[in-house]
Protein backbone atom coordinates (compact mmCIF):
# COMPACT_ATOMS: atom_id res chain seq x y z
CA UNK A 1 0.00 0.00 0.00
CA UNK A 2 2.79 2.33 0.71
CA UNK A 3 4.16 1.72 -2.64
CA UNK A 4 0.54 2.50 -4.50
CA UNK A 5 0.66 5.12 -2.44
CA UNK A 6 3.94 6.70 -3.58
CA UNK A 7 3.70 5.99 -6.99
CA UNK A 8 0.05 7.69 -6.83
CA UNK A 9 1.65 11.22 -5.12
CA UNK A 10 4.51 11.14 -8.00
CA UNK A 11 1.43 11.18 -10.57
CA UNK A 12 -0.15 13.96 -8.97
CA UNK A 13 3.37 15.98 -8.35
CA UNK A 14 4.47 15.37 -12.29
CA UNK A 15 0.77 16.49 -13.45
CA UNK A 16 0.19 19.49 -11.45
CA UNK A 17 4.37 20.44 -12.23
CA UNK A 18 2.54 20.04 -16.27
CA UNK A 19 -0.40 21.94 -15.56
CA UNK A 20 2.08 25.20 -13.99
CA UNK A 21 3.88 24.62 -17.63
CA UNK A 22 1.10 25.09 -19.34
CA UNK A 23 -0.20 27.90 -17.70
CA UNK A 24 3.35 29.65 -17.57
CA UNK A 25 3.07 29.13 -21.00
CA UNK A 26 0.18 30.77 -21.61
CA UNK A 27 0.66 33.22 -19.37
CA UNK A 28 4.17 34.66 -21.29
CA UNK A 29 2.48 34.56 -24.60
CA UNK A 30 -0.60 36.63 -23.51
CA UNK A 31 2.00 38.79 -21.71
CA UNK A 32 4.09 38.63 -24.80
CA UNK A 33 1.31 39.82 -27.12
CA UNK A 34 0.28 42.92 -24.49
CA UNK A 35 4.30 43.95 -24.77
CA UNK A 36 3.80 43.92 -28.69
CA UNK A 37 0.41 45.88 -28.41
CA UNK A 38 2.51 47.91 -25.65
CA UNK A 39 5.60 48.43 -28.08
CA UNK A 40 3.29 49.99 -30.79
CA UNK A 41 1.04 52.98 -29.98
CA UNK A 42 -0.07 54.34 -32.87
CA UNK A 43 -2.24 57.91 -32.94
CA UNK A 44 -3.41 60.07 -35.32
CA UNK A 45 -3.60 63.74 -34.17
CA UNK A 46 -4.35 67.01 -36.84
CA UNK A 47 -2.78 70.59 -36.68
CA UNK A 48 -4.31 73.51 -38.29
CA UNK A 49 -4.78 76.98 -38.40
CA UNK A 50 -6.55 79.59 -40.43
CA UNK A 51 -5.25 82.25 -42.84
CA UNK A 52 -5.15 85.88 -41.20
CA UNK A 53 -3.24 88.65 -42.55
CA UNK A 54 -0.70 86.53 -43.45
CA UNK A 55 1.91 88.40 -46.70
CA UNK A 56 4.01 85.47 -46.86
CA UNK A 57 5.16 81.64 -45.22
CA UNK A 58 8.06 80.44 -44.87
CA UNK A 59 7.89 76.76 -43.77
CA UNK A 60 10.56 74.14 -43.05
CA UNK A 61 9.03 70.42 -42.62
CA UNK A 62 11.85 67.68 -41.69
CA UNK A 63 10.66 64.14 -41.56
CA UNK A 64 12.52 61.11 -40.91
CA UNK A 65 10.56 58.23 -42.51
CA UNK A 66 7.45 57.06 -43.81
CA UNK A 67 5.15 58.23 -46.15
CA UNK A 68 4.94 62.55 -46.63
CA UNK A 69 2.44 64.01 -48.94
CA UNK A 70 2.76 67.54 -50.02
CA UNK A 71 -0.48 69.34 -51.26
CA UNK A 72 -2.59 72.40 -51.75
CA UNK A 73 -4.84 73.06 -49.07
CA UNK A 74 -8.41 73.83 -48.98
CA UNK A 75 -10.67 76.99 -47.61
CA UNK A 76 -9.25 79.03 -45.43
CA UNK A 77 -6.75 76.92 -43.74
CA UNK A 78 -2.92 78.17 -43.94
CA UNK A 79 -1.89 74.72 -42.99
CA UNK A 80 -3.72 71.34 -42.03
CA UNK A 81 -1.13 68.99 -40.76
CA UNK A 82 -2.58 65.03 -40.73
CA UNK A 83 0.31 63.12 -38.40
CA UNK A 84 0.01 59.13 -37.89
CA UNK A 85 2.74 57.77 -36.00
CA UNK A 86 3.76 55.35 -33.42
CA UNK A 87 3.63 57.13 -30.37
CA UNK A 88 6.60 55.17 -28.59
CA UNK A 89 8.86 56.27 -31.31
CA UNK A 90 8.11 59.63 -31.85
CA UNK A 91 6.17 62.93 -31.38
CA UNK A 92 4.16 65.13 -33.42
CA UNK A 93 5.57 69.00 -34.34
CA UNK A 94 3.85 71.79 -35.56
CA UNK A 95 4.84 75.36 -34.59
CA UNK A 96 3.92 78.71 -36.26
CA UNK A 97 5.07 81.98 -35.03
CA UNK A 98 5.62 84.95 -37.26
CA UNK A 99 5.00 83.46 -40.68
CA UNK A 100 7.27 80.71 -40.11
CA UNK A 101 5.98 76.91 -39.69
CA UNK A 102 7.71 74.34 -38.44
CA UNK A 103 6.26 70.43 -38.93
CA UNK A 104 8.35 67.52 -38.58
CA UNK A 105 8.44 64.66 -36.01
CA UNK A 106 10.79 64.09 -33.10
CA UNK A 107 12.08 61.68 -30.97
CA UNK A 108 10.75 60.25 -27.84
CA UNK A 109 14.25 59.08 -26.66
CA UNK A 110 12.24 55.91 -25.42
CA UNK A 111 13.98 53.97 -28.22
CA UNK A 112 16.28 53.76 -30.83
CA UNK A 113 16.62 57.04 -32.70
CA UNK A 114 17.56 55.67 -35.82
CA UNK A 115 15.13 56.60 -38.66
CA UNK A 116 16.00 53.43 -40.57
CA UNK A 117 14.59 51.69 -37.56
CA UNK A 118 11.31 53.27 -37.84
CA UNK A 119 8.09 51.94 -38.66
CA UNK A 120 7.01 52.34 -41.97
CA UNK A 121 3.69 52.37 -41.36
CA UNK A 122 4.02 56.36 -39.79
CA UNK A 123 2.67 59.41 -42.40
CA UNK A 124 2.51 62.85 -42.34
CA UNK A 125 -0.30 64.90 -44.72
CA UNK A 126 0.72 68.15 -44.86
CA UNK A 127 -1.73 70.50 -46.67
CA UNK A 128 -0.85 74.33 -47.21
CA UNK A 129 -2.60 77.28 -48.61
CA UNK A 130 -2.67 78.40 -52.49
CA UNK A 131 -2.74 81.92 -51.83
CA UNK A 132 -0.18 82.36 -49.56
CA UNK A 133 3.22 83.32 -50.75
CA UNK A 134 5.53 80.93 -49.04
CA UNK A 135 9.45 79.66 -49.35
CA UNK A 136 9.25 75.45 -49.27
CA UNK A 137 12.65 73.65 -46.94
CA UNK A 138 11.52 69.83 -47.32
CA UNK A 139 14.17 67.48 -45.77
CA UNK A 140 13.07 63.38 -45.73
CA UNK A 141 14.79 60.36 -44.66
CA UNK A 142 13.63 56.85 -45.73
CA UNK A 143 10.15 55.97 -47.00
CA UNK A 144 8.18 57.54 -49.76
CA UNK A 145 7.34 61.17 -50.46
CA UNK A 146 4.62 62.39 -52.99
CA UNK A 147 4.88 66.56 -53.24
CA UNK A 148 2.11 68.48 -55.66
CA UNK A 149 3.30 71.51 -55.82
CA UNK A 150 0.54 72.71 -58.19
CA UNK A 151 -1.42 75.76 -56.94
CA UNK A 152 0.95 77.03 -54.42
CA UNK A 153 2.48 80.03 -54.93
CA UNK A 154 6.20 79.32 -54.06
CA UNK A 155 9.09 81.68 -53.95
CA UNK A 156 11.89 79.72 -53.26
CA UNK A 157 11.82 75.76 -53.15
CA UNK A 158 14.82 73.48 -51.07
CA UNK A 159 13.89 69.67 -51.17
CA UNK A 160 16.65 66.92 -49.06
CA UNK A 161 16.25 63.37 -49.76
CA UNK A 162 17.98 60.98 -47.99
CA UNK A 163 16.81 56.72 -48.85
CA UNK A 164 13.26 57.85 -50.27
CA UNK A 165 11.47 57.28 -53.52
CA UNK A 166 9.98 60.64 -54.37
CA UNK A 167 7.52 62.12 -56.95
CA UNK A 168 7.47 65.74 -57.49
CA UNK A 169 4.67 67.74 -59.73
CA UNK A 170 3.75 70.64 -60.74
CA UNK A 171 0.66 70.74 -63.27
CA UNK A 172 0.16 74.51 -63.38
CA UNK A 173 2.01 77.37 -63.70
CA UNK A 174 3.47 78.51 -60.60
CA UNK A 175 2.37 81.85 -59.69
CA UNK A 176 5.15 83.32 -57.79
CA UNK A 177 8.41 83.83 -60.36
CA UNK A 178 11.27 81.63 -58.23
CA UNK A 179 15.00 82.89 -58.44
CA UNK A 180 15.75 79.04 -57.71
CA UNK A 181 15.15 75.57 -56.98
CA UNK A 182 17.13 73.23 -55.56
CA UNK A 183 16.76 69.66 -55.09
CA UNK A 184 19.53 67.06 -53.48
CA UNK A 185 18.95 63.06 -53.32
CA UNK A 186 21.29 60.80 -51.74
CA UNK A 187 20.82 57.30 -52.55
CA UNK A 188 16.95 57.39 -54.37
CA UNK A 189 15.18 57.56 -57.36
CA UNK A 190 13.43 60.71 -58.15
CA UNK A 191 10.47 61.35 -60.05
CA UNK A 192 10.06 65.12 -61.26
CA UNK A 193 7.16 66.16 -63.60
CA UNK A 194 6.42 69.98 -64.83
CA UNK A 195 9.91 71.60 -64.18
CA UNK A 196 8.81 73.83 -66.84
CA UNK A 197 5.41 74.65 -63.84
CA UNK A 198 8.13 76.25 -61.31
CA UNK A 199 8.55 79.52 -63.00
CA UNK A 200 12.11 79.40 -61.78
CA UNK A 201 14.85 81.45 -63.15
CA UNK A 202 17.72 78.42 -62.22
CA UNK A 203 16.53 74.81 -61.12
CA UNK A 204 19.75 72.65 -59.67
CA UNK A 205 19.38 68.70 -59.06
CA UNK A 206 22.00 66.81 -57.16
CA UNK A 207 22.17 62.90 -57.06
CA UNK A 208 23.92 60.83 -55.53
CA UNK A 209 23.03 57.26 -56.33
CA UNK A 210 19.97 56.28 -57.63
CA UNK A 211 17.69 56.74 -60.74
CA UNK A 212 16.56 60.66 -61.79
CA UNK A 213 13.90 61.17 -64.17
CA UNK A 214 13.25 64.68 -64.80
CA UNK A 215 10.64 65.98 -67.42
CA UNK A 216 11.23 69.28 -68.46
CA UNK A 217 7.54 69.81 -69.62
CA UNK A 218 5.17 72.71 -68.67
CA UNK A 219 4.46 76.06 -69.50
CA UNK A 220 7.99 77.68 -69.54
CA UNK A 221 7.17 81.67 -68.98
CA UNK A 222 10.83 82.44 -69.11
CA UNK A 223 13.52 80.93 -70.59
CA UNK A 224 15.67 79.11 -67.63
CA UNK A 225 19.02 77.23 -66.37
CA UNK A 226 18.86 73.48 -65.53
CA UNK A 227 22.53 72.53 -63.58
CA UNK A 228 22.63 68.40 -63.12
CA UNK A 229 25.24 67.19 -60.49
CA UNK A 230 25.22 63.79 -60.23
CA UNK A 231 27.85 61.34 -58.88
CA UNK A 232 26.39 57.35 -59.77
CA UNK A 233 23.48 56.40 -60.87
CA UNK A 234 21.53 57.84 -64.23
CA UNK A 235 19.72 60.74 -65.02
CA UNK A 236 17.03 60.88 -67.94
CA UNK A 237 15.59 64.06 -69.13
CA UNK A 238 12.40 64.02 -70.73
CA UNK A 239 12.85 67.53 -72.69
CA UNK A 240 9.18 69.00 -75.54
CA UNK A 241 10.25 69.03 -78.96
CA UNK A 242 9.05 72.57 -78.72
CA UNK A 243 11.30 73.77 -76.38
CA UNK A 244 15.49 75.02 -77.68
CA UNK A 245 17.77 73.41 -75.59
CA UNK A 246 21.69 73.88 -74.98
CA UNK A 247 23.83 71.37 -73.45
CA UNK A 248 26.75 71.57 -71.64
CA UNK A 249 29.41 69.43 -70.57
CA UNK A 250 32.23 71.33 -67.97
CA UNK A 251 35.18 69.23 -66.83
CA UNK A 252 35.99 66.02 -67.41
CA UNK A 253 33.24 62.92 -67.65
CA UNK A 254 33.71 59.56 -66.97
CA UNK A 255 29.40 59.47 -67.16
CA UNK A 256 27.86 58.22 -70.68
CA UNK A 257 26.30 60.84 -72.06
CA UNK A 258 23.03 60.34 -74.30
CA UNK A 259 22.94 63.21 -77.38
CA UNK A 260 20.46 62.12 -79.86
CA UNK A 261 18.53 64.79 -81.42
CA UNK A 262 21.31 67.70 -80.46
CA UNK A 263 24.09 69.32 -82.56
CA UNK A 264 27.65 69.60 -81.75
CA UNK A 265 28.34 73.27 -81.80
CA UNK A 266 32.23 73.83 -80.47
CA UNK A 267 31.89 72.57 -76.92
CA UNK A 268 28.22 72.52 -76.84
CA UNK A 269 25.37 70.77 -77.77
CA UNK A 270 22.13 72.26 -79.05
CA UNK A 271 19.06 71.47 -80.80
CA UNK A 272 18.19 72.64 -84.32
CA UNK A 273 15.14 75.02 -83.17
CA UNK A 274 17.53 76.54 -80.61
CA UNK A 275 17.64 79.73 -82.46
CA UNK A 276 14.04 79.76 -83.30
CA UNK A 277 12.25 78.88 -80.03
CA UNK A 278 10.47 80.49 -77.81
CA UNK A 279 11.36 79.08 -74.95
CA UNK A 280 15.46 78.32 -74.64
CA UNK A 281 16.94 76.12 -71.42
CA UNK A 282 20.42 75.70 -70.66
CA UNK A 283 21.44 72.58 -69.41
CA UNK A 284 24.68 71.94 -67.61
CA UNK A 285 25.48 68.54 -66.41
CA UNK A 286 28.72 67.73 -64.22
CA UNK A 287 28.80 63.80 -63.79
CA UNK A 288 31.25 60.74 -62.45
CA UNK A 289 30.27 58.04 -63.00
CA UNK A 290 26.71 56.46 -64.59
CA UNK A 291 24.62 57.72 -67.43
CA UNK A 292 22.29 60.71 -68.99
CA UNK A 293 19.85 59.81 -71.41
CA UNK A 294 17.92 62.28 -73.29
CA UNK A 295 14.67 61.74 -74.57
CA UNK A 296 12.54 64.16 -76.50
CA UNK A 297 8.39 64.17 -75.60
CA UNK A 298 5.73 65.92 -77.54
Amino acid sequence: MVTRNGRGCARVRRAAVRGGLVWGVLVAAVSAGAADLDAQRWKTVTAARQVTSEEALRVNVEYGAGVLTVRRGQGGELYNALFHFDETWSVPKTEYANGRLEVGLSTTGNGNSDFDDWPGEASLELALAPGVPMDLDLSFGAGQAELDLTGLAVRKLEINTGASESRVRVDEVNREPMESAAITVGAADLDVHGLGNLNAEEITVKSGLGAVTLRLDGEWPRDGQLLVEMGLGAVRLQVPRSLGVRLRRPGSLLASIETEGLEKRGKVYQSANWESAERKVEIEITAVLGSVDLEWIH
